[in-house]
């Protein structure tokens, strides 16, 4: 597939989508004044800084990836991105769906479950050299596909057998945790629906301010941001699908077309309603993750 190319005043993405490969993603990008905004995955994303500094809040903390570090999140776990200072960043992505980094670990370890990896940052030249060297085999589309197939188990199963732990626990007590989850699985069935505080501690039994609090300090953002989130995740998908404007406000939990539009802008700082036709036919071509940078191209500091 030829790689799909967005351009927004200096930032550049170029966008490649394997699906003989599962659904993998690559994509190469320079950013100068983007600020990702709070937000999940639902596939693993590895990549190498090639230029500039990533600053970016992850696992409850905050991280920074220079030129030659690995930059790495797991699926579902909150984090943003920004540009250290005026210069921006660049780097180079590989977005891989959870099955096959579980595939791999299974293979590996016996244990079929997808891995979790602990740092957001990684500063070891070999396996940033590695990972580059996989990028650039998945990125020719002249490559054998045993080979690619080959250099992404292998360099996989290392990266697993070296950094691959335990996630850790922001909440160590029972009943808080259990409300965490509770309040998750609520939000993702109801997430066009109105809910309101008393709802979320009626399912929970805790107190309403305890909940926010305890919420947002395992999550990294409050329910509310949380249920936004999912919304227009779902926007995103029957946007790409083809559905208009009113349809999706109203599928999505909007008051109206107005309500969503706005929004959709402030959460995204892009009009749902300029997206062209033609991109919106290329989208659909791609995974969500890349659906996601599609949106998200024209949030500016």
């Amino acid at each position: 597939m030829t790689p799909q190319e967005i351009k927004c005043k200096k930032d550049k993405i170029n966008c490649k989508f394997l699906p003989q490969l599962g659904s993998i993603q690559v994509m190469e990008a320079s950013y100068q004044k983007q600020n990702f905004s709070r937000h999940t995955h639902d596939c693993y994303a590895f990549g190498f800084i090639t230029a500039g500094r990533l600053d970016f809040f992850y696992q409850h903390k905050d991280w920074q990836a220079n030129p030659g570090d690995i930059n790495l999140v797991v699926p579902g776990e909150v984090h943003d991105g920004h540009a250290a200072g005026n210069s921006g960043w660049s780097y180079k992505m590989l977005y891989l769906p959870a099955a096959i980094v579980r595939a791999v670990n299974s293979n590996l370890t016996g244990n079929d479950i997808p891995p979790y990896f602990l740092p957001g940052v990684i500063s070891e030249k070999v396996f940033a050299k590695g990972l580059q060297e996989l990028y650039e085999i998945l990125a020719d589309e002249e490559a054998p596909f045993l080979q690619q197939e080959s250099m992404l188990w292998q360099w996989l199963a290392a990266f697993i057998s070296a950094y691959a732990g335990q996630k850790k626990k922001v909440l160590h007590f029972g009943k808080e945790e259990i409300a965490v989850q509770i309040t998750k699985d609520y939000l993702q069935q109801n997430y066009a629906n109105s809910v309101c505080l008393k709802d979320l501690a009626e399912v929970t039994k805790l107190n309403p301010y305890y909940l926010l609090h305890v919420f947002k300090n395992a999550v990294g953002m409050p329910p509310h941001l949380y249920q936004q989130q999912l919304r227009i995740q779902k926007a995103k998908v029957l946007l790409v699908a083809g559905s208009t404007l009113t349809d999706v406000a109203y599928e999505t939990g909007f008051v109206d077309q107005s309500h969503f539009s706005r929004q959709f802008k402030k959460n995204n700082r892009l009009d749902a309603g300029l997206l062209s036709e033609d991109v919106l036919k290329e989208a659909k071509e791609t995974s969500p993750c890349f659906i996601f940078y599609v949106f998200q191209k024209g949030k500016r500091d």
